[in-house]
């Protein structure tokens, strides 16, 4: 994929979406190099073009792995918008070609008024708003289905006695 086709650059001009690289770092990250830490503050937004990353959990039990992504896909951009540590390890599963922005760097250009990193925040606001909305209506089926599980664990459960 070219970074040119991810959705947050669908409406900058060829023009718009230069300006916006000359900001950013781009490369490969190697494979087994850990880009966000669980607990940390978030430093960077990053676009992978190519490859893949692992999503864990560090608990009470361990390591907990909790997806794979593939390429293309954005990260870090939570922790951009919330200002909160970050939830989730995330490591490179593969060599990944990437670019990433410093929030510090995009603040500072949305700041200064610049177009281009006003369209991709938007745009990334509105993805994490269309994944909140995905998560709420899972929420709402799952509670939907409370009385059914109820009657269920009332029809298997009923008759016995932990007592």
């Amino acid at each position: 994929m070219n970074f040119r086709d991810f959705p947050a650059f669908r409406d900058l001009t060829a023009e718009q979406f230069q300006r916006f690289l000359s900001s950013c770092q781009s490369g490969t990250i190697p494979a087994d190099r850990t880009i966000i830490h669980q607990g940390k503050p978030g430093s960077h937004i990053f676009f992978l073009s190519s490859g893949q990353v692992r999503i864990t959990l560090n608990t009470d039990l361990g390591e907990r792995e909790l997806n794979v992504l593939s390429a293309p896909t954005v990260l870090g951009e939570i922790s951009f918008f919330s200002g909160e540590l970050s939830s989730a390890n995330v490591t490179t599963a593969t060599d990944v070609s990437a670019i990433a922005i410093g929030f510090n760097t995009l603040r500072a250009r949305l700041y200064g008024g610049d177009a281009a990193c006003a369209i991709v925040t938007l745009h990334l606001a509105s993805t994490i708003a269309e994944r909140a909305a995905h998560m709420t209506q899972k929420v709402v089926d799952f509670y939907g289905h409370q009385a059914e599980i109820q009657s269920t664990t009332h029809n298997l459960f009923g008759e016995w006695s932990f007592l």
